[in-house]
């Protein structure tokens, strides 16, 4: 986020406990006296001329989703933010909202009128991806975070591992009671029940007398009081009042006693600054404590339309501050769980929990979730709606999947109820009729990659494999459409390395037949399965197979793997795998199938550099190895290129330039022509002063002295040299020095363009042929290290300009 700090106005969108507010304070907190963080509610509420702190500042107005009261058009609030906006000089903002409740286009036109540039970024809170998931494991005391992260997917919750609270609460659970939850509901009970337990210890004594039980149900009644009536929180003493924090006494409850005792237990925080004024420690925790405290008065007698009528709007349907609340009381209550599911099934799913919904309960869900088809473009919902997979839904699943409409919103749906069977149980009923939508060209294509993911695992699993070979024959004689090679991705995933041997897979490399989306399964596949899937033995084969298929992409396109899918992270576990016992022709086999990668910036690429500069031995006798094939060749030049791009640029050994003048002059006599390269690298170290100890001008002198054709060719590197040799060699062989300064001043040049279209870039209003030149930067090869070039320069200077790289990703993104 610190990259996108240069934008005028960003909407920023996520899941409860996903990190919103956190993430505003940490930007908040770094912008310092330059931006103000204010909740949407007191920014739409208090009064402007009392709060001078919100002119001139970046506005950080969090909570979009909590000031959208019971009113019958939604749009309001943010025509009542617009305006706020507008008297204060349209300043630089930042919104944050819950993404269910994101009215897409319709608030993002709107905003657009008050933006200081028109303009308004809409961004999403990734979800936490494994490698986030265990480091948060492991500063939280977990041992070993992979098998805690097995026990989440034994009990299929996993979606628990993508959030920060719930990963919160997780931890919480097993580390002081070591019983694993079964459900988001079970997580959150648990959680509670823990935290309302471990007192302060200055008020530990007020409420030995009271159980766990009662605990909760006075955090419950406090949470709902506050969530229906649009406070913030309590005060936990008598002062000066406060509408949004009234006193406890303020607040009925049948053993007053409680409340303030249950005030101080871990369910609540103090408000920043203060020691009087308390809420709860997340919304989302409020929101389930106060359902379940409602879901207790229903059972207790109160009727649901009761409850269901302080938290519904004038128009009956659930309004956007309380679809927290009100899922949470489907999944508490039985008696109001159905209206709930017919006036909000998106929320009720999202935002709850549906795992112990009845049959008939997940069959209604799923017929009211098909009339809010047209919202599932905007949202990743089906995570939440795992529990609809099951083998007692296969009526109901299969009369969606077999519907034979192909109208727009009919496929919307299929593909959601299809990414449902991807996150829940395997439905093994269904397996012939989701093959089915697999060959289907009537279908979307990605309809047809969600089918296949879904197929996999429905099937008895010899079966599946026959058919999924038998798929894969007919992907790749044309019988089943495929234009994005999707299916042929997730089918490698599936069938290599047990299916398909490290020889056969090349036949489904990237060629000029096999091309696929940059984000989909097939490049993903070469990108990261490949090494992730291979056992050291393998990627030995695979890279002694890329090696020997080299020449082929070249000659034959249909039959040669385009190396430029192949990533370099495959090199890179050859090399810490089998490196050090390879012998030299192996070994510059393997680097030079990726040297076309010397240039990339990843960490694949530095391990292989690294690993390099470690053994100065070994970049050696590469660098004779290079000059085998061409030990006469009138012109080594290119060759020289090729050996350096196979050595990934890595800094020579500190001796290199001693140990070049001396091979050359040991090969003067038998390989004049590589003898003369030889001296030329010698020169080189000198010149750059890069592997040049114990080498000086007067040390050249006096070896090249003793041959006659590497005085000569000494003579020509000094100078600017003779006639004879004509514009290539003085082009070649050009100093050092003035060489950089022209490269320098023409970077300089480039960067300053790139600079001057920043703006340009990020709201994708750039020349096509900028965007050109940085594909072919981006994708091809970053400079050239042609005879004389500084490895690195320009790639060192970029790193230095991450917001400008930024731009320039949102450019290239923007425009692919």
């Amino acid at each position: 986020m610190a990259e996108l700090r240069d934008i005028p106005a960003y909407v920023l969108l996520g899941d409860p406990g996903s990190g919103k507010t956190t993430a505003f304070e940490t930007e908040c907190e770094a912008l310092g006296e330059e931006a103000c963080k204010v909740d949407a509610r007191d920014f739409l509420e208090l009064s402007l001329k009392e709060h001078p702190e919100w002119r001139g500042k970046t506005l950080f107005v969090d909570g979009l989703d909590e000031v959208r009261v019971g009113v019958s058009d939604v749009r309001k609030p943010i025509d009542r933010l617009r305006k706020r906006l507008e008297k204060l000089g349209r300043p630089r903002f930042r919104l944050s909202c819950r993404e269910a409740d994101w009215l897409g286009n319709n608030d993002w036109k709107r905003l657009e009128t008050v933006s200081p540039d028109a303009k308004v970024t809409v961004l999403r809170l990734d979800p936490l991806t494994e490698s986030e998931t265990v480091r948060i494991l492991e500063n939280k005391g977990i041992k070993d975070p992979r098998a805690f992260m097995e026990n989440v997917s034994e009990r299929r919750i996993d979606g628990l591992l993508q959030n920060p609270l719930t990963l919160k609460l997780l931890v919480t659970i097993i580390t002081r009671s070591e019983q694993w939850p079964e459900s988001r509901l079970q997580t959150f009970e648990k959680a509670c029940s823990i935290l309302v337990r471990e007192h302060n210890e200055e008020h530990e004594n007020t409420s030995q007398s009271a159980n766990t039980y009662q605990l909760l149900d006075a955090a419950g009644r406090l949470c709902a009081v506050q969530l229906i009536s649009g406070i913030k929180g309590y005060m936990r003493s008598t002062g000066d009042r406060d509408a949004d924090f009234p006193s406890l006494t303020e607040i009925q409850y049948e053993n007053p006693e409680l409340r303030q005792s249950v005030l101080s237990t871990k369910l609540f925080k103090a408000e920043t600054g203060s020691l009087n004024r308390f809420c709860p420690i997340h919304r989302h925790v409020g929101e389930f404590l106060g359902a379940r405290y409602l879901a207790r008065l229903i059972e207790g007698g109160l009727p649901a339309s009761r409850v269901l009528s302080l938290i519904t709007g004038e128009d009956g349907i659930v309004v956007t501050e309380l679809r927290g609340l009100t899922a949470w009381l489907a999944a508490h209550s039985k008696s109001a769980r159905s209206v709930l599911i017919d006036r909000d099934p998106v929320g009720v799913g999202l935002y709850g929990d549906i795992r112990g919904f009845t049959l008939e309960e997940r069959e209604a869900l799923l017929k009211a979730l098909n009339r809010e088809a047209s919202r599932f473009g905007t949202i990743e919902i089906a995570h939440a709606f795992g529990p609809l997979a099951a083998p007692d839904m296969e009526p109901a699943l299969r009369d969606v999947l077999s519907n034979r409409s192909r109208e727009t919103e009919q496929q919307t749906f299929v593909d959601f109820v299809l990414r449902i069977l991807c996150e829940g149980a395997a439905v093994p009923g269904i397996s012939d009729l989701l093959y089915g939508i697999v060959r289907d060209e009537t279908r979307w294509p990605a309809i047809n990659a969600l089918a296949l993911n879904a197929f996999v695992g429905c099937d008895d699993e010899e079966r599946q494999i026959r058919t999924l070979k038998s798929l894969l024959m007919d992907v790749e004689a044309g019988c089943v459409s495929d234009p994005d090679n999707e299916l042929l991705g997730i089918l490698l995933w599936h069938l290599f390395p047990e299916e398909l041997s490290t020889s056969e897979i090349w036949n489904y490399g990237a060629t000029g037949d096999h091309e696929g989306s940059p984000l989909g399964y097939y490049s993903a596949f070469w990108e990261t399965g490949l090494a992730q899937k291979s056992s050291p033995a393998q990627i030995a084969e695979l890279l002694d197979a890329l090696s020997e298929r080299r020449s082929l992409s070249g000659s034959d396109r249909r039959n040669g793997p385009r190396l430029e899918h192949f990533p370099p992270m495959l090199l890179a576990k050859g090399l810490e795998c089998h490196g050090d016992r390879l012998d030299v022709e192996r070994l510059y086999a393997w680097l030079d199938a990726f040297r076309w990668a010397h240039h990339y910036l990843d960490q694949d690429v530095g391990e292989i550099r690294s690993w390099l500069e470690q053994r100065p031995d070994i970049q050696k006798k590469v660098t004779l190895e290079g000059l085998k094939p061409n030990l006469e060749s009138d012109d080594l030049s290119y060759r020289a290129l090729e050996i350096q791009e196979g050595l990934f640029d890595a800094s020579p050994p500190t001796d290199f330039g001693v140990w070049c003048l001396t091979k050359a002059l040991a090969m003067a006599s038998r390989k004049p022509r590589v003898a003369e390269h030889l001296l030329e690298l010698a020169w080189r170290c000198h010149s750059e002063q890069r592997g040049h100890e114990g080498l000086s001008l007067e040390i050249l002198e006096k070896h090249a002295i003793r041959d006659q054709l590497l005085m000569r060719r000494l003579t020509q590197l000094r100078g600017p040299g003779d006639s004879q040799q004509g514009d290539r060699v003085e082009d070649r062989d050009r100093s050092r020095s003035q060489y950089i300064e022209q490269r320098t001043e023409q970077e300089e040049q480039w960067l300053d363009q790139l600079r001057s279209n920043e703006t340009a870039l990020r709201e994708n209003r750039a020349a096509p042929a900028l965007l050109h030149e940085l594909a072919r930067i981006y994708f091809r090869n970053f400079y050239s290290f042609n005879a004389g070039d500084a490895p690195g320069a320009l790639e060192k200077r970029l790193r230095g300009e991450a917001g400008l790289i930024n731009a320039a990703a949102i450019g290239l993104q923007s425009t692919i």
